[in-house]
């Protein structure tokens, strides 16, 4: 696979769930160290805008080939002719677990936006089965399918997130429930389950958005506040 290195600027970033929220083989990209840390919160309008950057440079590169390849951990991006082989994939987004343990989101430049929400396993997890007003354990990465950029990723950030799930975005609370711990899961969360017409800080308007969730734990929402 031919790949054309960028880098997306994403640190720093920090992005709000709410809603009631390398190339290392020819198939993988390469990590490098973690970018700064990044939070998640209940509460979007919180959010702060992200860092002014290279983003019309991004956009040219990332037009010079038919896909973007996006790092979980490194927060950088490869232009790359083709989604790595095994990966899986919804539309024109496609995810691939690498062998660092983070997962890698390819993102088509010709992307077109969500209208409904897609899922799909990665992996199917062995463990407990994530319910509705469960409180879940999770690594995740987030990316804007239009933006072709990470902006939150508990891979970088060093650590797990711990939500109630009736507390985020409606494309999680679709989307998680009957995930199995140990599982990873790919979602291409329309705008309407995201963050709508309003955008959330580094989310702009009318985002879909691409996450890999990768389940670490669920317990009960009455367990977690006790």
């Amino acid at each position: 696979m031919r790949i054309k290195p960028f880098v997306v600027a994403a640190a720093g970033l920090t992005v709000l769930l709410t809603a009631a929220c390398g190339q290392q083989t020819d198939d993988r990209v390469a990590s490098s160290e973690p970018a700064a840390t990044a939070a998640v919160s209940a509460d979007a309008s919180a959010a702060p805008s992200a860092e002014a950057s290279s983003g019309s440079m991004q956009s040219s590169l990332a037009a010079a080939t038919p896909f973007v390849t996006l790092d979980c951990v490194s927060l950088q991006g490869m232009a790359v002719d083709a989604p790595p082989s095994g990966a899986t994939t919804i539309g024109d987004v496609s995810a691939i677990m690498q062998p660092t343990g983070a997962p890698a989101i390819t993102i088509a430049t010709d992307a077109k936006p969500a209208t409904e929400l897609g899922i799909a396993d990665i992996t199917v997890g062995t463990g407990a089965e994530a319910k509705a007003g469960d409180t879940i354990t999770v690594d995740y990465c987030g990316a804007a399918l239009g933006g072709k950029a990470v902006f939150d990723s508990s891979w970088a950030n060093g650590q797990p997130a711990t939500f109630p799930l009736s507390g985020l975005i409606e494309g999680w609370q679709e989307g998680l429930p009957g995930m199995k711990v140990g599982g990873q899961r790919l979602l291409v969360i329309p705008p309407a389950l995201g963050y709508g017409e309003a955008g959330s800080g580094a989310i702009g308007p009318n985002e879909t958005l691409v996450f890999v969730v990768q389940l670490e734990s669920v317990g009960s929402a009455s367990a977690a506040a006790s």
